[in-house]
This record gives C-alpha cells, sequence and structure tokens, in this order.
C-alpha cells in the first residue's frame, strides 16, 4: 500500500499582505472582548446579528410616535408649543424618526445619548442635534455623581457646556442608569462574546469554501504500487500546485481507489446549523429581540409573529429605550406640567393587542362601564348622569352585571303589566 502526506495548498498572498501563522485562523486567537463604548460603537456592524439586533431596536423605537399632552384645563406654553414641533422636526436636516432611531441605537450600543439643544427668545429651545458619544464628555464634582459640565469635542476645538443647579444646561444627557462603572455595559457589549464567536465560525466557513483550511491528512490506495509510479504520481501532484504549470487543471492517476485520512480536526464540523441558531439566540437574547423577528427557527419566545412583535414593544422597546429617552427629555424640555407621551395606539403591532384587550374588557362585566373605559385608556361619560338616572335607572358607575340583571327584572315586570324603570320606580 502506497501512502505520503498531502496538503491543501493555500492561494498565494496578494502583495503588501501580511501572513498570519498556520492554524490561526482555523482555531482562532484570543480576543479581548472587554472594550471601551467607543470600540463597541465603530464595531458592533461587523457581527450579522449584532447589527440586526440594534437596526430593529432603532426601527422599532421610531416607529411609535410621540405626542404632547397638555394638563386639563390649561395651555400648552411657547416653549411646550416649540417641543411639539421639534418631535416631528427636531432641526432643519433631521426628522424626528431619525432622530429616536438614533437615540435607541445609541442607547442600545453605548447605554447613553447626547443631544445639543439651541435656544431662541425666552430661552425656548428651537432645535435638537445629536451628538456621538465618543464627543462628549460628561465632567463630574469629585467624589461626586454631580455633573457640572459637558465637554463637547467640534472638530478640532473643544467646547464647555455648563449645567446650572436646576440641571439645566445645552446638552441634554439621556442614559441607562448603572450601579458603578463596572457594570455601565450596554446590550451590545455584553452581545460582543457570543458574536465574537459568530464571526469566528463565519471566518471558519469562509477559509474552507476558499480552500484554505491547512487541511492535512494521508493519501492511500488499496493495493500496492510501485516505487516509480508512486514518484510519478508525486511529480504530477506537484505540477497541479499553486503557482505551477498545471494549477487549476484535472489530476488523472492511475485506476487505484484512493483514500484521504485527515490527521487535523474535521472542519465540516463549523459549518453545524446547530451552533449558529444557538449562538445567533445568545446575541438576541442580550438585546431581548424575539428570535422570530431574525428568522431563527423555532418558537422558544413566542407562539407566533404577531404575539413576539407586540412582546418586543412592550417588554423591551417601550420600558427599555423609549421611556428612558422621553423621560429625559420631559426633563430637559417640560416643566410646566405638559409631558411627552408614547402614541402607542397608532403602532401597527399594537393592533392585534388592542383588539384582544378591548375583548377582555367587554366581557369584564363585574365592572362599570367607566372602569372599561379607563382600562382601555377612555374618559368617563361626560352626559347629564342625574337625569338619565332618574329617568331610567342607569348609571355608567353601576357594574355592567347588575344593570344587566336590572333588565331582566324590568322585563318580568313588564310582562306582569307594571311599568316601571330599572331602579324599580315609575317613571315621571
Amino acid at each position: 500500500m502506497a501512502w505520503w502526506n498531502f496538503t491543501k495548498q493555500t492561494p498565494p498572498t496578494p502583495p503588501g499582505t501580511t501572513v498570519e501563522p498556520a492554524g490561526a485562523v482555523a482555531f482562532g486567537d484570543s480576543v479581548n472582548l472587554n472594550k471601551l463604548t467607543h470600540d463597541i460603537a465603530r464595531e458592533f456592524q461587523k457581527s450579522l446579528y449584532l447589527w440586526r439586533c440594534v437596526d430593529m431596536i432603532g426601527s422599532m423605537s421610531a416607529s411609535v410616535p410621540l405626542i404632547v399632552v397638555k394638563p386639563e384645563e390649561s395651555q400648552l406654553t411657547p416653549a411646550e408649543m416649540a417641543v411639539e414641533g421639534l418631535l416631528k422636526r427636531p432641526n432643519p436636516q433631521w426628522t424626528g424618526h431619525a432622530l429616536q432611531y438614533f437615540l435607541a441605537a445609541s442607547l442600545a450600543v453605548s447605554n447613553k445619548a447626547y443631544l445639543l439643544r439651541v435656544r431662541g427668545n425666552n430661552n425656548v429651545t428651537q432645535e435638537l442635534w445629536p451628538l456621538g458619544v465618543n464627543e462628549v464628555t460628561p465632567l463630574y464634582e469629585i467624589n461626586s455623581r454631580v455633573i457640572y459640565a459637558f465637554q463637547v469635542q467640534n472638530g478640532g476645538k473643544i467646547e464647555k457646556y455648563p449645567v446650572d443647579e436646576n440641571g439645566d444646561s445645552d446638552v441634554i444627557y439621556l442614559r441607562r442608569p448603572a450601579l458603578n462603572p463596572e457594570t455601565n455595559v450596554s446590550p451590545a457589549h455584553i452581545a460582543a462574546a457570543p458574536a465574537e464567536v459568530f464571526t469566528r465560525v463565519l471566518q471558519r466557513c469562509a477559509d474552507i469554501v476558499s480552500n484554505s483550511s491547512n487541511i492535512t491528512g494521508l493519501l492511500s490506495t488499496e493495493s500496492e504500487m510501485a516505487k516509480k509510479e508512486v514518484m510519478n504520481i508525486k511529480d504530477k501532484i506537484n505540477a497541479f500546485r499553486t503557482g505551477k504549470a498545471e494549477s487549476g487543471g484535472t489530476l488523472v492517476t492511475a485506476n487505484a481507489k484512493w483514500n484521504l485520512t485527515r490527521l487535523s480536526e474535521d472542519p465540516g464540523q463549523a459549518l453545524s446549523v446547530a451552533i449558529k441558531d444557538s449562538l445567533a439566540r445568545d446575541v438576541c437574547m442580550t438585546f431581548g429581540v424575539p428570535t422570530q423577528l431574525v428568522g431563527l427557527p423555532g418558537q422558544d419566545t413566542y407562539n407566533n409573529m404577531a404575539l413576539a412583535r407586540v412582546g418586543f414593544l412592550v417588554d423591551t422597546i417601550l420600558p427599555g429605550y423609549i421611556g428612558l429617552y422621553v423621560a429625559g427629555l420631559n426633563h430637559a424640555l417640560m416643566r410646566n406640567g405638559a409631558e411627552i407621551r408614547p402614541d402607542i395606539e397608532h403602532i401597527p403591532a399594537m393592533i392585534t393587542a388592542r383588539q384582544q384587550m378591548t375583548e377582555m374588557a367587554a366581557k369584564a362585566t363585574m365592572l362599570t362601564i367607566n372602569e372599561q373605559r379607563a382600562l382601555l385608556g377612555y374618559s368617563e361619560f361626560e352626559e347629564d348622569q342625574d337625569s338619565i338616572d332618574e329617568t331610567y335607572g342607569l348609571n355608567a358607575d353601576v357594574p355592567v352585571k347588575l344593570l344587566d340583571l336590572r333588565v331582566k327584572i324590568a322585563a318580568i315586570q313588564a310582562q306582569a303589566g307594571g311599568v316601571t324603570n330599572l331602579l324599580g320606580k315609575t317613571p315621571t
């Protein structure tokens, strides 16, 4: 039996590039995942699912319209009316949709976001401009959590924006709170570990496809061959190496059955779909994105796409992103009772949930009509309730089940010849 070492050759290295040691791509080098915020902000797009989760969070947050709700029996001040316009057009070059996307993506990638406000007459905010997280540095008082100024790097110059005693500043700081500096990390920072492994799996697959995975093994035949024949076949194989005369051609040898026994690990395991999906689920789970929305098979979070969209909005977007920057904008811009609120009733993803809520409220007959309306977010009836009660015995503050019972009693009395209202009295 004839045998010899057989190694697949790597393609020639282009001029001006560095060559990694053998096995560096196949097995992977140690990677430092303890990155700074600006590193994550610069590199999160290198991972497929990491970028997709950030993009979905920004897109879903931007799809929720923001409105200004005034307090009862009062009018909006000029400053609050200006905020209502800023939510739709924050500056001449940005739309409200784009600004909300920027804020949500900044919170997902770096755990914070900054806005620069441009004021006009009477201290009214006229424009809002986004600032990169690597452009702003909060300046804290010594041994304190109190910020006394923001340092902004604008091109080649550095500008400082002070913070007054009321916390007012031209730089609006939106952030997710942290217990200490060590825990002040974003979801993208936590998801960097499985995302890095996922990227290495893709690199391994690319090596296999490009025939540069350095597979070593033994090439043998089932029958013995003369030494001269072996040397001739070896010379033929050498002629087909990269850069030789027969490179890229087809090798035809004697009518012998050839076997290749691998000496290194089998690279086919790197193509396992289960490994890829498992790493992708870890990335999505860190961000709170349902796996169905990113095309992963299975129903490990929600039963269907409709519930996944509603759960993504209710469990992740509203409390973790919209709630944070809406509260920050209210704190910075609204001072006279009015507030900014997300208008979730006009979101397409909430239509199914809204229908289910309406059906649940209609079936809750132990509640009053006004309580059912309050459950759906509507105000109470404003009709002249006293005159309606006196004539018909109807009351929006009486449980619906009790009203149904009174209707049945009135129907029985009407069949017996008596005519009364729902309170058992003869109407005047």
